[in-house]
């Protein structure tokens, strides 16, 4: 496994709710990777964030040890 110090690259996430069509998408870098219809999208969508939040907690302590 590469040394996450070592990594160069940046890549911009975005999680975009539309509450009028109940539709989340997932940008990557601008592009549009995935896109789902569900009813319950401001839920999943705050799952997502904990998660995506939790995830770069846990990179930047490994970075900071």
């Amino acid at each position: 496994m590469s040394d996450p110090k070592k990594i160069k690259a940046k890549e911009f996430f975005t999680i975009e709710i539309d509450h009028q069509s109940n539709n989340l998408t997932l940008y990557v870098n601008g592009e549009i990777r995935n896109k789902m219809h569900t009813l319950k999208a401001e839920l999943l969508f705050d799952k997502m964030l904990k998660i995506a939040k939790q995830k770069f907690l846990k990179m930047r302590e490994r970075i900071e040890q």
